[in-house]
């Protein structure tokens, strides 16, 4: 069940966003970086998004490492 923490600050994240860069999608079209971005543009009701897209996708840096555990 989410909490009042997992949701606030996600959403100060999403806030504090800035739109002036793209954000990145896979080659399938996947969002690779940027997520919090494509919700502020859906919140603010835009109907498009500066994107760029992979012609190939790169290989992962980090394989079978949970997020949390991530060195940065």
């Amino acid at each position: 069940m989410p909490t009042c923490r997992s949701i606030a600050i996600p959403s100060k994240l999403i806030h504090e966003t800035e739109l002036r860069h793209p954000i990145i999608l896979s080659q399938d079209g996947g969002v690779m970086d940027g997520m919090h971005r494509v919700c502020k543009a859906l919140n603010g009701g835009l109907d498009s998004i500066r994107a760029v897209q992979f012609d190939v996708d790169p290989e992962p840096d980090f394989i079978g490492v949970e997020p949390d555990k991530l060195p940065y």
